[in-house]
């Protein structure tokens, strides 16, 4: 038998004519019974090829989008926020495996931010002291994908060592975690939002 697979055939009605070995096509295909069972058999397989076919990108994160792409989020524990994008929870599912296999490292928080778009630096100011349970984030950059600060903030509290706790200190104009789009000029931010940026121990 050739080695011709069925997506070379224009639809799968011809392919299983093809499959028919000699004996059963024997009569004319216009005058067979079995060329006539090939026909119905033929067309609903193209509908389940079609649907099968328009599937496969939803079962990727790369390419999923919508409910499937929520579906892929939470078999990594991971839920999308209120109003957020699709880029924004694919990087962050994207990430999800370096973020648990670093965590709780300072080469670990740094490589686990980079992979949801933040430039960082983590140090330890207190190192060395009595006073060792602290570390300084400082935000030097964002490639404004992933956009809420509270999964920014979540993330941190995942990635950081169990012994410290966070001050975070952010090069980003505060403006920035606003809700403006990216080709608009930054706007002040909304009253009651900016307790949510400030620094906190």
């Amino acid at each position: 038998m050739s080695d011709r697979p069925a997506d070379t055939i224009a639809t799968l009605v011809d392919y299983l004519w093809w499959l028919l070995p000699a004996f059963l096509k024997k009569k004319e295909r216009t005058a067979s019974l079995v060329a006539r069972f090939c026909e119905v058999w033929g067309e609903s397989l193209n509908g389940t090829r079609t649907t099968l076919i328009d599937i496969i990108p939803q079962l990727l994160v790369e390419t999923a989008t919508d409910e499937y792409l929520d579906m892929l989020a939470r078999a990594r524990q991971i839920f999308r926020s209120e109003g957020e994008l699709d880029e924004s929870l694919r990087v962050r599912v994207l990430a999800a495996h370096e973020i648990k296999k670093k965590a709780g490292t300072i080469p670990g928080m740094i490589n686990g931010l980079a992979a949801i778009g933040y430039t960082v630096e983590v140090e330890e100011p207190n190192t060395g002291t009595d006073k060792w349970s602290r570390f300084v984030i400082e935000v030097f950059g964002w490639d404004g994908v992933v956009a809420n600060q509270a999964i920014f903030h979540w993330v941190v509290r995942l990635l950081k060592p169990a012994h410290t706790r966070a001050l975070i200190e952010s090069l980003i104009l505060p403006a920035t975690w606003d809700d403006w789009e990216l080709i608009e000029d930054p706007q002040p931010l909304d009253i009651g939002f900016l307790d949510e940026w400030l620094p906190t121990v």
